[in-house]
């Protein structure tokens, strides 16, 4: 017998449970001041994170088909995030 007999293909596609579980969500107002921190970005990290992302876009060619992928990225030894090239000090554009 050759390989492709030997093995049982499953059919791709996606699946769901029948078995859900369902979370409440608190209205905003109800969330303590530490909790509203954690969940929600000021205007100053929005625009913090808007520069980042366009110095990102910009390394990736302007071409979202071409971002770098998670692999690509380097490792922040402090914090364990992954770090873009763009942000790289050797990368200067």
């Amino acid at each position: 017998t050759s390989n492709i007999e030997q093995h049982h293909f499953q059919p791709r596609g996606v699946s769901f449970s029948t078995t859900i579980t369902i979370q409440p969500i608190p209205h905003s107002s109800t969330l303590t001041p530490i909790q509203k921190r954690k969940m929600f970005s000021n205007s100053m990290e929005v625009r913090y994170n808007k520069i980042q992302n366009k110095k990102e876009y910009r390394y990736d060619g302007w071409d979202w088909r071409h971002a770098t992928e998670e692999w690509e990225m380097s490792i922040d030894m402090l914090s364990g995030d992954l770090v873009h090239p763009a942000h790289n000090e050797e990368y200067v554009r």
